[in-house]
């Protein structure tokens, strides 16, 4: 009986300890997926900030709104203005265009 006893207790504590030892290597495995998914979010952003300013710094005065959809893609916000100017609103810049539907202005995309 008291054999048995003993083999209870270290049975016992052996899987506690199994137990315990999975709990902090899941805990690790959380943080660590926690910091990758900051760091693929990061790098993300940073390719999609580097992608905006090289199409950016490629537009001209007189591009026509087609041309410019197709390489920037669909606007966030859209205004008209009563002189028939339109302005296209993305999530860090804007483009204004004349009645012709050709570019005038545009702002410096804002990166952060």
């Amino acid at each position: 009986m008291f054999i048995k006893q003993i083999c209870i207790m270290i049975f016992y504590f052996l899987f506690n300890y199994s137990l315990i030892a999975r709990d902090s290597n899941m805990e690790e495995l959380e943080k660590r997926i926690t910091t990758l998914e900051k760091q693929v979010n990061i790098l993300k952003k940073n390719s999609d900030n580097h992608t905006l300013v090289k199409k950016w710094k490629y537009l001209k005065r007189g591009d026509n709104k087609l041309n410019i959809k197709n390489e920037l893609g669909y606007p966030d916000r859209v205004g008209k203005f009563s002189n028939g100017n339109e302005i296209w609103g993305f999530q860090n810049f804007t483009l204004i265009f004349d009645a012709n539907g050709k570019l005038q202005k545009w702002s410096k995309p804002y990166l952060d």
